[in-house]
C-alpha cells in the first residue's frame, strides 16, 4: 500500500481526471451550437430564421423606434432569413440601410421586398421599397449620424450603402 503524500492528496483534489475538462469543454460547446440552432431569431451578427411574435397593426408614426437601437427584420419568406439591423425615422416614416450588396438579406430583398420587421416582440408586415443612392434624403443619413453617433464625413450611402424604406403590407 503507498501513501499518499499531501501535495499528492491536493493534485486530486483539484484536478478532474484525465479528458474529463476535454469532455466538458466540448460538450458545452456542442450544447451552445444546439441552442443558437434551436433560436429562430438573429443573435448580433448571427443570422436568424422566422421572428416569433405577434404581428401587430402598422404604426403612423415610427419615431418610437428612436430610441430603439436595433431591430430585427426577416427576409424571404419562403425559406426565412433573418438579421439584426439599425432603422432611423425621417417624417414619421421608416428606413433600414445596407452597407453592401453583397449581404445575404439585401440580395434576398432583391429577390422579394416582403419583410417582417420585428421590434421587441411586435411582428410589422412590410415591402422593403429600395431608394437609389442619388435620391436618399440627406435627412435619412443625418439621423443616422444622430441616432449611432456615426462620423459626419463617413458618407456610407455614397460609398455604396443601400437604403431602404419599409411601407406596409396587408
Amino acid at each position: 500500500m503507498h501513501a499518499l503524500s499531501p501535495a499528492s492528496i491536493r493534485h486530486l483534489a483539484h484536478e478532474p481526471p484525465d479528458g474529463f475538462v476535454f469532455w466538458l469543454r466540448h460538450g458545452l460547446m456542442a450544447l451552445g451550437v444546439m441552442v443558437l440552432g434551436a433560436c429562430s431569431s438573429p443573435m448580433g451578427p448571427i443570422a436568424g430564421g422566422k421572428l416569433e411574435g405577434e404581428t401587430t397593426a402598422w404604426p403612423d408614426d415610427w419615431s418610437f423606434t428612436d430610441s430603439i437601437e436595433n431591430v430585427l427584420l426577416e427576409t424571404n419568406p419562403m425559406d426565412p432569413y433573418s438579421v439584426t439591423i439599425w432603422c432611423v425615422t425621417v417624417d414619421k416614416r421608416i428606413f433600414i440601410a445596407g452597407v453592401s450588396q453583397e449581404n445575404t438579406w439585401v440580395q434576398n430583398i432583391d429577390a422579394n421586398n416582403a419583410v417582417v420587421l420585428g421590434i421587441q416582440q411586435w411582428l410589422y408586415k412590410a415591402y422593403a421599397i429600395r431608394i437609389p443612392a442619388n435620391e436618399v434624403p440627406a435627412a435619412v443619413g443625418d439621423a443616422y449620424v444622430r441616432k449611432y453617433d456615426r462620423d459626419p464625413d463617413d458618407n456610407f450611402i455614397e460609398e455604396g450603402g443601400i437604403i431602404f424604406e419599409l411601407v406596409q403590407r396587408q
